[in-house]
């Protein structure tokens, strides 16, 4: 099941648990659907899916198989059905739902400290295509991964008809990033990128390869060989060489 992604801004939550975060997503089902709470209905489906559920399905049989004390801390008297898994995914704000979840791990980091090293990063989500795709079809994400954090800050969809560098510079513009050393592989290693980090007052450290072939021949200029072949095993050989007496 594919789910369209959009760009959608964090709302103003403070720390807390997750559980306090998820009640700020909205909840589109109309007010027949609302049988279950959108809390209890995600954090049911995200214990299943770590606990190996692969489908929706799985998921209903999991949260079946629940005794009635673990239901009642999720506020449900039963568990839901496998149809109202389907409707619930179907309306579930994406969006909205990765904003709330980025903000939650931003709201751990000390308001002196920052995010610190943050590393962005292009994957296609494995199980996201089809069983009769072609290699190209899927779910194909950009996320911003804080390592002082332990968690995505903030995760976009990249649009069929774009690629990681427009779905970056989308994702860059709504994360607070001021002090932050942004990372990220050569693909990453653009003008536009690295303009947006410097207004929003990050600092950047991008990989330099063939994919910029002018800057890679300006850097060889300035900097010349500046780590030859051999160099770092020739300083490990002279840290060990015993001192002359």
């Amino acid at each position: 099941m594919i789910l369209e992604v959009g760009v959608s801004e964090a709302p103003e939550v403070g720390p807390g648990s997750l559980w306090e975060h998820r009640a700020a997503i909205p909840d589109r089902r109309g007010r027949k659907g609302r049988q279950y709470g959108l809390p209890a209905v995600l954090t049911l489906s995200l214990a299943a899916l770590l606990s190996g559920a692969n489908d929706l399905r799985a998921v209903f049989r999991w949260g079946r198989r629940l005794p009635p004390e673990a239901l009642f801390l999720l506020g449900l008297e039963r568990a839901p059905c496998h149809a109202t898994y389907h409707y619930f995914f179907k309306a579930l704000d994406v969006a909205a739902t990765e904003a709330v979840l980025g903000a939650w791990v931003r709201s751990a980091a000390e308001p002196d400290q920052g995010l610190g090293h943050v590393a962005l990063d292009g994957k296609r989500l494995r199980g996201s295509a089809g069983a009769d795709h072609d290699g190209g079809g899927g779910a194909h994400l950009v996320a911003a991964f804080a390592l002082r954090l332990g968690g995505v800050i903030g995760q976009l969809q990249v649009a069929p008809d774009a690629n990681e560098i427009t779905a970056a510079l989308t994702l860059l513009k709504g994360l607070p990033l001021h002090g932050a050393l942004v990372t990220g592989d050569a693909m990453f290693c653009q003008r536009a990128i690295c303009q947006g980090l410097r207004d929003r007052h990050g600092d950047y450290l991008f990989a330099v390869k063939a994919n910029q072939p002018e800057l890679m021949a300006d850097l060889a200029l300035a900097f010349g060989d500046a780590f030859p072949p051999g160099a770092a095993q020739g300083a490990q050989d002279e840290r060990r060489r015993p001192p002359i007496r």
